[in-house]
């Protein structure tokens, strides 16, 4: 079985709130490193796909050389890599300001990805893949295709500080993209700008959620930092949603760069092996991005026993209690949206106007 991870493998320039700085890769860096242990040993592999300037390439192709790790898809080019300045004011917030942008991926390149059973498509910049990119995967293939909106949301002004904004643009894309996607993730804040508005209330999120999945696609998964995981996903006409926790107690936070592309690899790798499970999936995905908040460097993930022994002995209650919610049919933990609700209706303000709240920063998720 073969994975794909399509986006910016970003040279992060990290100021801890210690005032430590720390420089090392990052994005598509942490996807890439977390589905190497979760392959290790298997004949499964991930192809990333990814621009790199001449300077970095050796240098990436190195780091992440791993027997399930396949680098074809890496292309040196002018001014190729992405690089971010992340300064954080604690564990969890950040300013984040865009020092270069990585030269596009091509709908053509996206040929590399066909044979693939999933494929997770994380851009930093609405620039770093763009709609036709997603229309030419659908056309060309049949795997279940991951977006992590983050990059779609975000806008970067004229002194590279990075802020959220509507999307899509324009705004008929909106549609164009559900038909190119499978899976939508986000976390609350960015949550705001997909919907067009600010999402306050837990149920807004629901509601939110359970009308994407509506629109045709598999799952929506809304993170909360380290709150519970939202999941909404659809199964014969019908739609359900999810509170998932999230592993909280597994050590001191050192690091949160890179929770959520660790949480992306982890859910795209469990949807795709275990039977498509939205449920499965967020659990292994919320594992794998507290994982990464434990540790500093960018490759120190498990290994994939060690993952499933922290997963039993973190989620073993809820796996239970979610066995005698699914026996006694008692919809205590998984909940089905009855009646709906049409999604336009709460994604727009009544007065037709489009404007979510002040601007957020992209959580790191977990």
């Amino acid at each position: 079985m073969k994975f794909g991870i399509a986006g910016p493998i970003s040279k992060d320039h990290i100021i801890l709130p210690t005032g430590k700085r720390v420089e090392k890769y990052g994005a598509l860096f942490y996807s890439a490193s977390a589905m190497a242990k979760l392959l290790e040993g298997s004949a499964d592999e991930a192809i990333c796909l990814s621009h790199l300037s001449i300077t970095d390439f050796e240098a990436v192709h190195s780091l992440l050389r791993h027997p399930n790790i396949d680098l074809s898809g890496l292309a040196a080019r002018d001014n190729g890599t992405t690089e971010i300045e992340l300064a954080y004011s604690n564990e969890r917030d950040r300013r984040s300001r865009q020092i270069n942008v990585m030269p596009p991926l091509a709908p053509v390149e996206m040929g590399l990805l066909a044979e693939c059973a999933a494929v997770l498509l994380m851009p930093l910049n609405e620039t770093d893949l763009s709609l036709e990119c997603a229309q030419k995967l659908r056309r060309s293939s049949d795997a279940v295709i991951f977006l992590d909106a983050h990059g779609l949301v975000t806008g970067v002004d004229k002194d590279g500080v990075r802020y959220g904004q509507a999307w899509p643009r324009p705004e008929g894309a909106r549609r164009e993209w559900f038909d190119c996607i499978d899976i939508l993730k986000m976390n609350d804040s960015e949550a705001s700008w997909v919907a067009g508005h600010l999402l306050q209330q837990y149920e807004e999120f629901v509601q939110f959620a359970a009308g994407i999945v509506e629109l045709g696609l598999k799952a929506c998964w809304i993170t909360f930092g380290n709150q519970s995981s939202l999941i909404a996903w659809r199964r014969e006409n019908r739609t359900y949603w999810a509170s998932v926790p999230v592993v909280t107690d597994i050590g001191p936070v050192l690091d949160t760069t890179g929770c959520g592309d660790a949480s992306s690899a982890g859910f795209v790798y469990s949807y795709t092996k275990f039977y498509h499970s939205p449920l499965q999936s967020v659990i292994m995905g919320n594992t794998l991005g507290s994982l990464k908040a434990t540790f500093q460097e960018t490759d120190a993930f498990p290994s994939f026993p060690e993952i499933r022994g922290v997963i039993g002995g973190h989620y073993r209650e809820y796996l239970h209690a979610l066995l005698d919610d699914f026996l006694a049919r008692s919809q205590l933990i998984i909940h089905e949206i009855k009646g709906g609700q049409n999604i336009e209706s709460f994604m727009y303000h009544s007065d037709g106007s489009n404007s979510p709240g002040a601007d957020h920063a992209r959580d790191s998720g977990g």
